[in-house]
């Protein structure tokens, strides 16, 4: 599945398109496993669950609502042929022994109408400085994302640059979601895909999602991989982390 070329993108460019992951069985096992975690842990109070893009004593529904690490109530999602391909491209394109790898799940669900936009941010600007780790995310949505919708957007080749100054969503720190002012939204490339379709980005690839102004629930689920953690001799100021 991964030939030379997806392999060059992914390193020039940050992000890469993977050809459709699941077939339509597995597709829609996935979205019952998805649906019932969503429908069962949507519960502010456990931590697993919550809304990136407000507060989470706000009293509207939430626009941006999320789950980490879902494997941890659905562990079937770890023995799943999806699972087994994201972890062999994630070895091939960090060159690194799946056995070596490291993961976690993330659910991420915007739902119609209002689902928020995720604002321009680097994964890696939720990390703490003081460690450092090679690592991608394989995004499979489990339906068409639009522009519409809410797919990906990407700056081409911004994994290159550093970590970019991140705030918290409205200034306030209440609120988990960060957002980078340091990118031209103009020079995005948006990544639509179909259901069952994924694209895969390093950690540091600044990207953006827009609102679902559509009709249809968009439902993502995320698969993070990482190799060997790696101790920062001189770590950079990450003023928008509580690292002390």
């Amino acid at each position: 599945m991964i030939d030379e070329e997806l392999v060059a993108a992914f390193r020039d460019d940050g992000f890469a398109s993977l050809p459709r992951l699941v077939d339509d069985a597995e597709l829609e096992w996935l979205r019952g496993v998805y649906d019932r975690l969503f429908s069962e842990h949507a519960d502010f109070a456990t931590g697993d669950y919550f809304d990136i893009a407000a507060r989470q004593d706000s009293d509207g529904p939430a626009r941006l609502p999320q789950i980490v690490r879902p494997e941890k109530f659905a562990p079937e999602l770890v023995e799943s042929e999806h699972f087994k391909r994201c972890r062999a491209i994630a070895a091939r394109l960090l060159d690194v022994p799946e056995d070596e790898l490291d993961f976690y799940g993330h659910a991420i669900l915007k739902p119609p109408h209002y689902g928020a936009e995720t604002p321009w941010h680097q994964d890696e600007g939720y990390m703490d400085p003081r460690w450092h780790r090679r690592g991608l995310s394989v995004w499979t949505t489990l339906d068409e994302a639009t522009v519409e919708s809410g797919c990906l957007h990407y700056l081409p080749g911004g994994h290159l640059g550093p970590v970019l100054p991140h705030r918290h969503i409205d200034d306030d720190d209440r609120i988990r979601g960060l957002v980078t002012d340091a990118v031209d939204p103009a020079a995005g490339v948006a990544v639509p895909l179909a259901a069952g379709e994924a694209v895969v980005h390093t950690l540091r690839a600044p990207h953006y999602a827009g609102p679902n102004g559509t009709g249809q629930t968009r439902r993502a689920y995320v698969l993070v991989f990482m190799g060997p953690v790696e101790e920062v001799a001189d770590p950079e100021p990450r003023p928008w982390l509580d690292t002390h």
